[in-house]
């Protein structure tokens, strides 16, 4: 095109020069997309990292050998971790976990309790679970 342009008249640069600026302007405003695309992949990716990062430690411990691998994990990887790490930490928190018995929780209300209230201590209760909740 630059060997020819000393044969175009000043309306075909002109014209040259508009359809460049728009191909431009389209390209810039690509540009901005792409990078904000790329900025929410990297924190997803961050986000991925401190999940797997956490979920590995409640299963293997402080020093596994994975955690260094987390690192350099891409996104599809990091999301296999996850989600392998993360049933395998419910497991073993569940394990670990031993239900309290209702009439040993302090202040736990049992349905006979609620039962036996009046309005007034019912609307009572409902007060103080919404200020509790409001907290």
């Amino acid at each position: 095109m630059l060997q020819n342009i000393e044969m175009l008249s000043k309306e075909e640069l002109m014209d040259a020069v508009r359809a460049l600026e728009v191909k431009l302007s389209a390209l810039e405003k690509e540009n901005q997309e792409l990078r904000e695309l790329a900025e929410v992949g990297k924190k997803y990716a961050e986000h991925l990292r401190a999940e797997a990062t956490k979920f590995v430690k409640i299963v293997e411990g402080e020093k596994s050998a994975l955690l260094k691998l987390i690192e350099k994990a891409d996104v599809d990887t990091l999301k296999e971790m996850v989600d392998d790490y993360r049933a395998k930490a419910s497991e073993k928190l569940q394990a670990k976990s031993v239900p309290i018995p209702p009439e040993s929780q302090p202040n736990a209300l049992r349905k006979e309790d609620i039962e036996k209230m009046s309005f007034e201590e019912l609307k009572e209760l409902g007060e103080k679970l919404k200020r509790e909740v409001m907290r």
